[in-house]
């Protein structure tokens, strides 16, 4: 009997030493990434929010879609497929029916292209063209102009679908493409799930330039109007958004001590056990 209460004691108060030591420590919170306890490089902070707020101008190793479409665009605008119908049917009752199916389909089909460190991008029949530092209207423009030499009132829209952010922490991580311009940091939260319950809407960073020497680390606080006024919410590709979660440290140290007190606990009472046998 007093071995058996000799024992409990002990392992109560190993329990609560091991708890104090781990609610203590640190060992919880060494998932937390990007540390920080304000804004880094404020000045170029405030020099990249003008740059923001411009259309994007594509950039070396993008990969750009790019449809084109003759007779201006006429497909294009066709909502019911009505002009597809006719065309299709119109084709398959003439003798050419198999090439004008096959040149719609092509109209439909999305072509990738990506652009070369050099800035250069190769399209099919024009060859290689200069495309860095080019809007995507300024862009549309020049191929249009350099397929007219073998269509008639060529129409074309391209897009860069390689731009991304990538949104870390509380939500889990993922990817968010950047489908429009000027995109914002409430947009591409809500594209990755919304403000997650364990995270904190205080201590969300805004990571630019994370590859240079010279991160920029925004911190936003979405909790009150006042914050969301004050913080740059324009997105720019290959950004970091980072949800810093809520850490249980009580609740996750006591999970794990319970299951390292029932391991002693097993082992201690197999010694009691033993030794009363052997006694």
């Amino acid at each position: 009997m007093f071995q058996s209460r000799k024992l409990q004691c002990i392992t109560k108060a190993s329990f609560c030493a091991l708890l104090i030591w781990l609610s203590s420590c640190n060992v919880y919170r060494q998932n937390i990434m990007f540390r920080t306890e304000g804004d880094v490089n404020a000045d170029l902070l405030r020099a990249s929010v003008a740059e923001v707020g411009r259309n994007y101008k594509i950039q070396p190793n993008d990969i750009l879609s790019i449809r084109i479409y003759t007779n201006k665009g006429e497909v294009l605008v066709d909502p019911n497929n009505f002009l597809r119908r006719e065309l299709t049917q119109g084709a398959g009752r003439s003798s050419g029916g198999s090439s004008g199916n096959q040149q719609i389909g092509q109209q439909q089909e999305r072509q990738d292209y990506t652009v070369l460190p050099n800035g250069e991008v190769k399209v099919p029949m024009i060859g290689f063209v200069q495309v860095q530092g080019y809007t995507l209207n300024q862009a549309d423009s020049m191929f249009q102009s350099r397929f007219e030499t073998y269509y008639r009132d060529t129409y074309v829209y391209s897009q860069v679908v390689s731009r991304r952010v990538v949104v870390l922490g509380a939500t889990g991580g993922s990817v968010i493409p950047l489908t429009n311009e000027n995109m914002n940091l409430i947009e591409v939260l809500a594209l990755a799930g919304g403000m997650p319950e364990n995270g904190k809407a205080q201590n969300i960073r805004l990571i630019r330039n994370i590859a240079s020497d010279k991160p920029i680390v925004q911190v936003v606080d979405l909790t009150t109007i006042g914050g969301l006024q004050k913080a740059n919410l324009r997105i720019q590709p290959n950004d970091v958004v980072y949800v810093e979660p809520v850490r249980r440290v009580f609740n996750e140290s006591l999970r794990d001590v319970l299951t390292v007190l029932g391991a002693v606990t097993n082992v201690l009472t197999s010694y009691v056990v033993i030794r009363n046998l052997v006694n």
